[in-house]
């Protein structure tokens, strides 16, 4: 894969367990609230777009350049992690993170809030693509995907934390609300970085790789990614990432839009739909984890895009056709058991994100793991801003939110079937050669 490195080669496990347990817990604590101050925006949409007094349309554009962001800073900052190390990108993107949803609570506009989460976007898919290529370093053939799993369930968690802190913050009957829930929600990043300093070591494997990457500086630039030996596997899970972006960021950017529009949903309720997703989501990944270890990383990934094809048209279908009592959804035991039951099995599929890490780390040698992890990750991101674009064209065009949700299947249906394509990297081992 690539030219070999004539330095010593470094081979997993490479650092003690005690330290890579370390590493691990760092690198979920910074996903962890990565995936807070991403997720808090769902829930208020609508209040920012009362507050600026614009169309909900506008709002949604800051979306849009949230996920061009992740594209940009997964590509950038992982570049910047191959040469510099995956620890210092670690803090640099945590740190960057936190301070832009501190801004946001403070945004006197759009464009304000544009530049915020612009921030914010850079730093969640720098963080990624810097986490993704230490833990893989770190962690042993045999337990890699097992470790990327309990990694990725900090974004499980970190969209739970988002729910119960927009439960607990979000005031009806204050508009202004929404700023203390983003302030409240950056705190947690400032920590994060404190642990990452004192108790994150770098990689051995990149520690070993800094001598080649030194004197071979082209092979281990931003463009190597698209040289002819990578470019097809480049492009081939930039295009699986993309497709299960698309269907991704549709429904979690949508859904609690449409439990207050159309179930009649108050706002300090729809976080309700996170929790029961959160709690799903976290046993996925973890499953997810154990079937890419012991049947391969392709056929995982097709168990859960079918499992999303499946399960989004149930959903939809499902919390459409619910009683509603006076126009609204009662949050009584029933109900909350029925949108409990099919948002967690939504979330439970959501899986296959635990996959990426792994997968992308092990496609790649060590000069450019973070650079194109990062960039086939995160630039999916990208293509997502097409679905969010459209949502809002079609619901004015008269299609229900529903029926557009549900478009989000066709997605995954695709990738189910492309995942086929890319060569299968279960028990590779990964060394500082390249």
């Amino acid at each position: 894969m690539g030219v070999p490195l004539k330095a010593t080669s470094i081979t997993q496990p490479a650092v003690a367990q005690k330290g890579a347990l370390s590493t691990l817990f760092g690198s979920w604590l910074g996903w962890l609230f990565d995936a807070l101050d991403a997720g808090v925006f769902g829930f208020v949409i609508l209040a920012i777009a009362g507050s600026f007094k614009v169309e909900i349309s506008s709002v949604v554009s800051t979306v849009a350049w949230f996920l061009l962001a992740t594209g940009v800073g997964g590509y950038f900052l992982g570049n910047i992690s191959d040469h510099i190390g995956r620890k210092k990108t670690l803090v640099i993107s945590v740190l960057a993170y936190g301070i832009g949803t501190l801004l946001c609570g403070m945004a006197d506009s759009v464009v304000q809030l544009n530049i915020y989460r612009f921030i914010v976007g850079v730093a969640v898919g720098g963080l990624w693509s810097a986490a993704a290529a230490l833990i893989s370093e770190v962690w042993a053939p045999e337990k890699r995907a097992k470790a990327i799993a309990f990694m990725q369930t900090g974004w499980a968690g970190g969209n739970l934390l988002a729910a119960i802190f927009a439960w607990s913050i979000l005031n009806p009957a204050d508009p202004e609300s929404w700023r203390n829930l983003f302030m409240i929600a950056s705190i947690p990043a400032f920590g994060t970085v404190l642990y990452i300093l004192f108790f994150v070591k770098e990689s051995p494997v990149w520690l070993a790789n800094r001598e080649y990457i030194k004197n071979n500086a082209k092979k281990a630039g931003i463009g190597a990614i698209f040289k002819r030996e990578h470019l097809k596997v480049t492009i081939l899970a930039l295009a699986v990432s993309m497709l299960g972006m698309i269907g991704y960021w549709i429904i979690f950017t949508f859904v609690p839009t449409y439990l207050q529009k159309v179930l009649g949903i108050r706002i300090d309720q729809a976080p309700v739909f996170l929790i029961w997703t959160g709690i799903g989501a976290m046993v996925g990944y973890i499953v997810y984890g154990y079937m890419a270890d012991k049947i391969g990383r392709r056929l995982s990934f097709t168990f859960f895009f079918l499992g999303m094809t499946i399960i989004v048209p149930i959903f939809t279908y499902v919390s459409s056709h619910m009683p509603l009592t006076d126009g609204k959804l009662l949050l009584n035991g029933h109900n909350v058991l029925v949108l409990g039951i099919i948002s967690a099995l939504l979330g439970f599929f959501t899986g296959y994100f635990s996959g990426f890490g792994a997968w992308y780390s092990e496609l790649f040698p060590t000069s450019i793991r973070a650079t194109a992890a990062g960039f086939c990750f995160n630039f999916g991101r990208v293509g997502a801003i097409g679905g969010i674009v459209v949502v809002p064209m079609l619901l004015a065009s008269g299609f229900s939110y529903p029926v557009v949700i549900t478009l989000a299947a066709v997605s995954y249906f695709i990738a189910a079937f492309l995942v086929l394509a890319i060569p299968e990297t279960k028990g590779v081992e990964l060394t500082s050669g390249n």
